[in-house]
């Protein structure tokens, strides 16, 4: 009794560390959605309400899921304030820290960070061109991302369910 008690648990145990790294896929995969309609919302802020940098992460925000709608905010805060910030540095110190404990990785996390150049440029066609490379470039990533979720996600939750039964063959 106690040996099928004990194989139930090792197979119970391998096979939840397949579906959390599975769960871990899908948590990178939902932020870097997320990230990609933080950015189409910035570009309809500039374009329809011609909006600033600052006052873009203001609205957004507001919509936003967290952390992101506290890093936003944030940003917004600094600028207002006239502390002597400029864009780029809000953007890089708020994101950073938001970014920072996600499931994504240092390139992608380097990808959102490369918005802060579009601090630099006054234009909004301007603006709005660069947030749209950017938007490009994290949209790849998701398609990147969504094709790594199929196959790894399948195989992590094979996997290890068939290394909990293997344990289970070994240790009996």
């Amino acid at each position: 009794m106690l040996k099928l008690i004990g194989a139930f648990m090792v197979i119970f145990g391998c096979s939840n560390m397949g579906f959390y790294y599975r769960g871990e896929l899908r948590e990178g995969l939902h932020h870097m959605r997320m990230l990609r309609q933080i950015l189409e919302m910035m570009m309809s802020e500039i374009r329809y309400n011609k909006s600033t940098l600052p006052e873009c992460c203001r609205q957004v925000g507001k919509n936003a899921e967290s952390p992101y709608a506290e890093a936003l905010t944030e940003i917004y805060d600094l600028m207002s304030s006239r502390s002597g910030y400029c864009f780029s540095q809000c953007w890089e110190q708020e994101m950073g820290k938001c970014l920072a404990g996600l499931p994504i990785s240092g390139k992608e996390t380097q990808m959102a960070l490369g918005l802060a150049s579009c601090g630099s440029l006054n234009d909004c066609d301007m603006q709005i061109r660069a947030i749209e490379q950017y938007r490009d470039m994290i949209d790849y990533a998701v398609r990147k991302r969504e094709e790594a979720l199929h196959r790894q996600g399948k195989m992590a939750a094979g996997l290890g369910i068939m290394s909990g039964l293997l344990l289970v063959v070994i240790l009996i």
